[in-house]
């Protein structure tokens, strides 16, 4: 298993835009090449949502086989931070160092030439460190800013400080982009951000903790270990359901698998999920493909897909009987859907098949995690009550330029006459065409 084999996936993405002539080698030796130093003081690493910035900003940068130096004190783990194991967070972090990928290693040092230095909220530093940005946020909004005055983490929610990394790791990847021979139409996509956020939107968070009751899982490839890594940190947090693969763990999804670590390759991706969720999250493993004659029937009224197979989507559709969300990635942006069994549906919304599909996806980290974090949130967002209204049915993001209005499009699903899972909005369209046809 050597580091290529790992960063397939990464370089087939970065091959999008980059010159011809480039080889993979040049690609992982940049990455390789970066030196990334994490700052934080006491008083932002005292809070669950700055220990949460952190370990995500480790982890997302790190299976880019990015080089990461913490300089922070140690704290002892308000909750566990899976995959990372210990009951202190600094020790935690530099015992995973070339545990997430071959050649990525996190080191302890205040002193080392950082090309880029991330500060959690508004911890002290030293004004010499260069290309130097602050990751701010609250329970549901995340920000990067390389300028302004920030507030401290002190929050106990945990999305925003997630959203806050993610948006850190875009600018990592951005950066190790320009210094490699990009064609010109991509230069500005990898432009730096001086100030990027975003917001799922802000809603009361239960202060006793939540029950999302039963939920079926579909997929525990990127995407759906992206939203289970962002659910087992939600406080008091309790599941139950199951979880249908029947891949097993190959070196090429370390540099996007959330939950997985390198002595987990071989191992069925349902065995190491379930084993990393813990004992709040239950979720049963079924090493079979949804939908084959051997698995269990019937799923529950709520259901996770993260399969990039469309006629996959379909299917499961169809055997969906109450509510459904569809997380998706397509090189530098992702596809966020819920569907109700009343609503248009996911053939609605993806009613073409991919014909084109290749065995290896061209992704990375942060990508395949904003698509399992929206799918979080949105299941957050309707156990409590709050789901996002007609208008904010589908999301595609674009997380390169988080700066821009036009990264993330929010729309409505309409339903369509040739909807090929046949749902009853599409079916209630066709009836209503009929009739004013024969009229």
């Amino acid at each position: 298993m050597t580091f290529l084999d790992q960063l397939t996936g990464t370089i087939l993405l970065c091959r999008d835009y980059l010159a011809d002539g480039v080889s993979e080698d040049e690609i992982c030796q940049a990455f390789q090449g970066c030196q990334v130093l994490c700052v934080s003081d006491l008083r932002n690493l005292s809070s669950y949502s700055g220990q949460t910035a952190l370990v995500t900003l480790v982890s997302l940068v790190s299976r880019m086989r990015v080089q990461v130096s913490v300089d922070i004190p140690e704290v002892s783990m308000i909750s566990p931070q899976p995959p990372f194991s210990g009951s202190f967070l600094r020790r935690s972090l530099l015992a995973s160092s070339e545990r997430l990928i071959t050649g990525a290693t996190i080191r302890a040092s205040a002193h080392i030439n950082a090309e880029m230095t991330f500060v959690l909220g508004d911890s002290q530093v030293n004004d010499s460190h260069s290309r130097l940005s602050r990751l701010t946020g609250t329970e549901w909004s995340g920000a990067l800013a390389s300028e302004g005055r920030a507030q401290a983490w002190t929050t106990r929610w945990p999305i925003g400080s997630m959203i806050s990394a993610a948006l850190a790791a875009g600018e990592v990847f951005k950066f190790v982009m320009r210094k490699l021979p990009v064609r010109e139409e991509g230069k500005t996509l990898f432009e730096p951000s001086i100030c990027s956020e975003w917001d799922f939107g802000s809603i009361p968070a239960p202060i006793q903790g939540i029950d999302l009751g039963e939920v079926d899982i579909i997929s525990a490839g990127a995407i759906c270990q992206s939203a289970l890594y962002a659910l087992v940190r939600i406080p008091n947090v309790h599941m139950h359901g199951r979880i249908f693969d029947d891949d097993v763990t190959a070196p090429s999804n370390l540099n996007r698998n959330m939950l997985t670590l390198m002595t987990d390759v071989g191992l069925p991706k349902v065995k190491l999920v379930t084993e990393r969720c813990g004992t709040n999250i239950r979720v049963e493993p079924v090493s079979a493909r949804f939908g084959k004659s051997d698995t269990p029937s019937g799923l529950a009224q709520r259901v996770l897909v993260g399969v990039d197979d469309i006629p996959s989507r379909w299917e499961i559709q169809r055997g969906a009987r109450g509510w459904l969300v569809v997380g998706g990635t397509s090189h530098f942006s992702i596809s966020s859907s819920s569907h109700k069994s009343e609503e248009p549906c996911c053939g609605c919304l993806h009613y073409i098949d991919d014909t084109n599909q290749v065995t290896e996806i061209p992704t990375v980290s942060f990508v395949s995690f904003w698509a399992g974090l929206s799918m979080a949130v949105r299941l957050l967002r309707d156990v409590l009550g709050n789901p996002y209204c007609t208008n904010r049915r589908h999301l595609w993001l674009t997380p390169l330029r988080m700066d821009q209005p036009y990264a993330g499009m929010w729309s409505p699903i309409p339903a369509r006459r040739d909807c090929p899972v046949q749902c009853l909005a599409s079916q209630s369209l066709r009836a209503v065409s009929e009739e004013t046809t024969r009229l």
